[in-house]
């Protein structure tokens, strides 16, 4: 697929970037690979995380302001886009990470995703492993 502009993120390569302009400068960044199935997952748990009572009023904003909108893009391009390749990624601030892997130690979180198809261990080892660095600039 060619580079591709979106509202929250920037597709090239096989690899879906956050926007340069929503990045904070010296927050680290990094790209999570994945499939498509473990994607899909992710973006269940974040939804799931953020419909959950009760989680933290700053956990919730940024879930609901910053994360899924992103994900629910993510997401429709892997349901319209058939050329997409099965592994992907994705770019993740330091920030993402900890909230997404916030969702995924929840043991109530961790039975709803098992009983949707999804294997939790495997996404919170995935996301959980990933290299950031800083960004600058």
């Amino acid at each position: 697929m060619s580079p591709k502009n979106l509202k929250y993120n920037y597709y090239e390569g096989d690899i879906f970037f956050i926007r340069k302009e929503q990045k904070i400068e010296g927050m680290q960044y990094a790209v999570a690979r994945m499939n498509k199935l473990q994607l899909k997952g992710i973006v269940e748990c974040v939804d799931l995380t953020a419909a959950a009572y009760p989680i933290p009023r700053n956990l919730r904003e940024r879930l609901e302001n910053i994360l899924l909108p992103r994900l629910y893009e993510i997401k429709d391009e892997l349901d319209n886009d058939k050329s997409l390749t099965d592994s992907l990624g994705i770019e993740l601030s330091k920030l993402n990470q900890e909230d997404i892997v916030y969702g995924l130690e929840s043991s109530s979180m961790q039975k709803l995703l098992k009983e949707r198809g999804y294997k939790p261990e495997e996404l919170k080892n995935l996301i959980s492993n990933v290299q950031f660095m800083k960004y600058k600039n």
